[in-house]
């Protein structure tokens, strides 16, 4: 399951070095900005961190990568969710191996570089959250990714209700299905690694 995570997430996180310590381009090139705290850690720092994910240390990295994120919403042009179904412990697989492979790379160069790869996945307008699952597996996933799921699962054949984002009987046994085809835990549930895997472009 991670595996997967981690193959998709390194065709949408490729990354290059920043110039100078402390400093990163814009993405457009055309300036530079001043990087606070927690932010000029680099990878390897991430990657030693993260060694003990209770830590003050990596608390203080992740909280840091969920605050960018979260900021990416707001400034990123037509985006309501950047990252629609991941949570903290999803970025900290892509980054772990983003930074086992960019150990010098800044933390924030690193997550330019994923806000960049994660684009093509975002939610762009307002979508509401619909509850899945049952009392021991639940989610909350947007509305507009069920749309997405409910389309992705009709082309595979193994869902063939509306496509309206609603969490009904039929979708929860074509996510079944697919998790089974896929080796992921069979619970039915849209969980990130199941969004993962279906709707990763």
């Amino acid at each position: 399951m991670a595996g997967a995570i981690m193959k998709g997430a390194l065709c949408l996180a490729v990354a290059t070095g920043i110039a100078l310590p402390g400093l990163a381009r814009a993405d457009n090139g055309d300036g530079q900005f001043a990087v606070e705290g927690s932010g000029r850690a680099t990878c390897q720092q991430f990657s030693a961190a993260r060694k003990d994910q209770q830590s003050a240390d990596y608390r203080t990295l992740i909280g840091f990568v969920e605050g960018y994120l979260t900021a990416a919403n707001r400034y990123e042009p037509e985006t309501f969710d950047l990252s629609p179904w991941h949570n903290e412990a999803g970025f900290g697989l892509i980054l772990e191996k983003h930074c086992a492979d960019h150990p010098e790379e800044s933390l924030v160069g690193s997550l330019q570089k994923l806000v960049i790869g994660l684009r093509p996945i975002r939610v762009a307008q307002f979508s509401k959250l619909v509850e899945v699952g049952d009392g021991t597996n639940r989610a909350l996933v947007y509305e507009a990714i069920l749309k997405r799921a409910q389309a992705a699962l009709k082309r595979r054949g193994l869902y063939r209700g509306a496509e309206d984002g609603s969490f009904s009987p039929a979708l929860r046994d074509a996510v079944k299905q697919f998790q089974k085809q896929q080796g992921l835990t069979a619970t039915g549930v849209p969980d990130p690694a199941t969004l993962w895997t279906l709707l990763n472009p």
